[in-house]
């Protein structure tokens, strides 16, 4: 797990709390406001099925 800097033998919180900092840090380089939502989330338009991989919302925009 090289991305997260820990030994494949780190315990489920320890993954837990890196995989946590890191989408954090993501989202702090992208600017204020940003928030993740969901990953893999369905979409339906005109009968068509999509999935967005990752959904992040602008909570600014939003106003």
């Amino acid at each position: 797990m090289y991305f997260l800097a820990i030994d494949s033998d780190a315990s489920e919180l320890e993954l837990e709390e890196r995989m946590v900092v890191r989408i954090a840090d993501t989202l702090r380089e992208l600017g204020p406001g940003f928030a993740f939502v969901g990953r893999q989330v369905h979409f339906e338009v005109d009968g068509d099925q999509f999935f967005a991989d990752l959904l992040l919302l602008h909570a600014k925009e939003r106003q």
